[in-house]
């Protein structure tokens, strides 16, 4: 890898160049930024590990450095020809990207050389919110398609543990977002396209327009997913999507597992999801776990189906990479102050040095408020039955009303033969199988050997000897690293999350 840079401190040459090419050269302010990054790093491992790793971290910062320059090269040049511009000064200039982007390409090298660092206690060094982290570690896994398997698993697995609580905790930036959002996650139903949702029947109804938007007494009788009023995609659509892709993901395993019929898992990730949207405060310095297994709970119970709350742990448990502490350490009750509040505000979600996280609240961090926690029992007694109560008694078979129409189910994943990039210097990509349809505007030709026309390959070779884009035909690009198939088999489960 080391080889593949040329001088300039470890910068690509083609990087050299953007630099040159943007109206403010962001040379020195990144090579700042970078060189400030790594020393903080290493400052505090210094301070706080055995002296045998000393050694091993500074190694782990030189390989950061190649791995960011590489990584940034590739992220900038796809953005050069997405936008056909060669000014990228924007993105040069974007601090708090750049500082995830620096602070991932630290998370590579540490999970590569195994130093002891367990994910977050880097972002807490570097001050970083894990919910603006998450966002680039979908850059990294397109910009380089290089990573060894064993980094691709290893990013898999922060990406979930933000997406399942470390987004959630009382100072995210996320609160903000949700602010913008009137208050809500968008509903399942906003953020994946119904193509591709299960048993669409249950949710082609369309709200009136001119409508009222409903109280909290309304909101009561019908599920969320209800309101699907056409939304912008953004970070925060992005981030919903993957969080209801997971949960779906993880619904289904315990299902499974217990038994449970698919017409008695769409309530419960009915009353799920309207946890999620309508009860958004229940997530506070929680776990998306904690809320998923009382809803199994009080859907079976309301069905008259009722299953032991000691069972349903009991199969969580049993679940690869489930802790144990999701179950026995669940937040009562606390006393934060307005600033670390969901409702306050901070700026760039930074974290203060009283962070806790959902399920391990003092591991890194002391704890900044008076708190009460216990176990999911009691959690579900004293805290979830007040607010979700109501909205699942519709489902239960004597309650006289209208049952909410139930939410639509995100897809099941399904492998499909991964692409493969041909040339660095050029978008084209080969498949074994044609088994999507292409996106209407990207910029890539991909032959699929089982139903390409040889024409193709006249484009491909044309595109290749001109340098010219090739004609209007089979544009796609690999947008979905969750849909992908790995060389040793289907990559780790917790990548598949549904479709961007």
């Amino acid at each position: 890898m080391a080889n593949e840079q040329q001088g300039n401190l470890g910068k690509p040459d083609p990087l050299m160049a953007m630099f040159r090419d943007c109206s403010r050269d962001p040379t020195e302010a990144i090579e700042a930024r970078l060189i400030h990054m790594l020393h903080t790093f290493l400052q505090h491992h210094r301070e706080t590990a055995a002296n045998e790793t000393q050694e091993l971290a500074a190694k782990c910062c030189c390989e950061a450095k190649i791995w960011y320059y590489k990584i940034l090269e590739k992220h900038a040049s796809e953005e050069r020809k997405r936008l056909g511009i060669s000014d990228i000064s924007v993105i040069f200039e974007n601090d708090l990207i750049q500082c995830c982007l620096v602070a991932c390409c630290l998370e590579i090298t540490i999970s590569l050389n195994r130093l002891p660092c367990d994910f977050p206690l880097l972002l807490q060094v570097l001050k970083l919110a894990p919910y603006h982290f998450w966002r680039v570690i979908e850059l990294v896994l397109r910009a380089e398609e290089g990573l060894p398997r064993d980094v691709v698993r290893h990013l898999a697995q922060v990406e979930e543990k933000v997406l399942e609580s470390l987004a959630w905790t009382g100072d995210s930036p996320l609160w903000e977002e949700l602010r913008a959002n009137e208050g809500n996650l968008p509903t399942c139903q906003q953020v994946i396209p119904s193509a591709q949702l299960e048993d669409q029947k249950r949710t082609d109804v369309q709200p009136d327009a001119n409508l009222p938007r409903a109280g909290p007494s309304a909101d009561q009788q019908r599920s969320p997913s209800a309101d699907t009023r056409p939304r912008i995609s953004n970070s925060l659509h992005l981030f919903a999507r993957k969080v209801y892709s997971l949960m779906a993901r993880r619904l289904r395993e315990l299902c499974s597992t217990l038994h449970i019929s698919d017409e008695l898992r769409l309530k419960i990730w009915t009353c799920f999801e309207f946890s999620l949207v309508r009860c958004t405060d229940l997530m506070v310095d929680r776990h998306l776990d904690q809320l998923l297994m009382c809803a199994i709970y009080i859907i079976a119970k309301i069905t008259n189906g009722e299953i032991l709350f000691k069972h349903i742990m009991e199969c969580y448990n049993s679940q690869p990479l489930a802790s144990r502490s999701v179950c026995k350490n669940v937040l009562i009750s606390n006393r934060r102050d307005a600033e670390s509040s969901p409702s306050g505000n901070k700026k760039n979600g930074e974290h203060s040095n009283g962070l806790l996280t959902p399920n391990t609240p003092s591991s890194h961090y002391p704890r900044s408020c008076q708190e009460e926690r216990g176990n999911l029992i009691y959690f579900y007694n004293q805290v979830y039955t007040t607010k979700m109560e109501g909205f699942a008694k519709q489902f239960a078979p004597s309650s006289g009303g209208d049952t909410p129409p139930l939410s639509p189910y995100p897809p099941q994943w399904r492998a499909s033969p991964r692409r493969r990039r041909l040339s660095g210097s050029h978008s084209i990509y080969i498949s074994p199988y044609n088994t999507e349809t292409p996106p209407p505007s990207t910029s890539g030709l991909c032959y699929y050997f089982n139903s390409s026309p040889s024409e193709r390959l006249r484009e491909i070779n044309d595109m290749i000897r001109t340098g010219r884009p090739a004609s209007r035909g089979r544009y796609v690009l690999p947008l979905d690293r969750e849909e992908e198939e790995g060389e040793d088999g289907p990559l780790p489960k917790r990548l598949r999350s549904g479709d961007h």
